[in-house]
C-alpha cells in the first residue's frame, strides 16, 4: 500500500508542477523519448486487428499512437491516477473499441488480450525485491501472443523513486517463462525493451 501511495504522490507533485497532460507529469524527460519507446514496443508484431492491454496507460498516449499506425486495435488501458485517466478518456473519446479502467493492475482481474504493453510503469522502486519478477509473470499470463515492456537501465537520481535494472537479470528471468525473448537497446539512453512471446 505504501508503495502505491509513494507513486501517487510522485505523480501528483509532477502534475502540480507540469500539468497533467505533459510528458513530464508521467516522468518522461520529453515527448520525443516517450514516442521512441512506443515505436520500439510497436515492433513486437503486427498489431492490426489485435487486442491490447496498456498497463499504466497514463494520458492514453500509447492508445493514440497505435491508432495512427494500426487499424482495428481493441485497446484497454489501466491506470491508478484519476487525472491521467480523465485526460485519456477525453483524448480518445471518438476512438472505437477503447476502454479505460481505474485501478491497480496487480489487484483484481485483468482482461486477457493478444498483447500486453507496459511503457514506464515498472520503473518504480518497490519494498518487495521480487516485485518486478512477479509483475512480469503476472502480465505474461494475460497475453495470448506477447508481453512487451521497457525498463530503465540507469537513473539520474539513484536515491529517488525510480529503479534501474540490469537487462541481463531481466532477460534471464524472462527466459524461464518463454523460449522466445527479444531485447532492444540503444534507442533512448538508459532504457531497454523486452518482448516475451508465447
Amino acid at each position: 500500500m505504501l508503495d502505491k501511495l509513494y507513486i501517487q504522490k510522485f505523480h501528483e507533485d509532477k502534475i502540480e508542477k507540469y500539468g497533467s497532460e505533459s510528458a513530464q507529469s508521467l516522468a518522461w524527460f520529453s515527448e520525443e523519448d516517450q514516442l521512441k519507446r512506443f515505436e520500439i514496443l510497436a515492433q513486437i508484431g503486427d498489431l492490426n486487428d489485435c487486442s491490447v492491454l496498456d498497463i499504466g496507460c497514463g494520458n492514453g498516449d500509447l492508445c493514440y499512437y497505435l491508432s495512427q499506425h494500426f487499424t482495428n486495435v481493441s485497446y484497454h488501458g489501466i491506470d491508478m491516477i484519476p487525472a491521467f485517466l480523465d485526460n485519456a478518456i477525453e483524448k480518445t473519446k471518438d476512438f472505437p473499441d477503447t476502454t479505460f479502467y481505474l485501478g491497480d493492475f496487480m489487484q483484481g482481474q485483468l482482461t486477457v488480450v493478444d498483447y500486453v504493453f507496459v511503457s514506464g510503469s515498472l520503473n518504480y522502486k518497490n519494498s518487495d525485491p521480487d516485485f518486478i519478477f512477479k509483475v512480469i509473470a503476472h502480465l505474461y499470463a494475460h497475453c495470448n501472443i506477447a508481453l512487451g515492456f521497457n525498463l530503465l537501465s540507469k537513473t539520474v537520481n539513484p536515491d529517488g523513486i525510480l529503479m534501474a535494472y540490469s537487462p541481463k537479470t531481466i532477460t534471464d528471468f524472462c527466459i524461464t517463462l518463454s523460449n522466445t525473448v527479444v531485447v532492444k537497446e540503444n534507442y533512448v539512453e538508459g532504457d531497454f525493451t523486452v518482448m516475451v512471446y508465447k
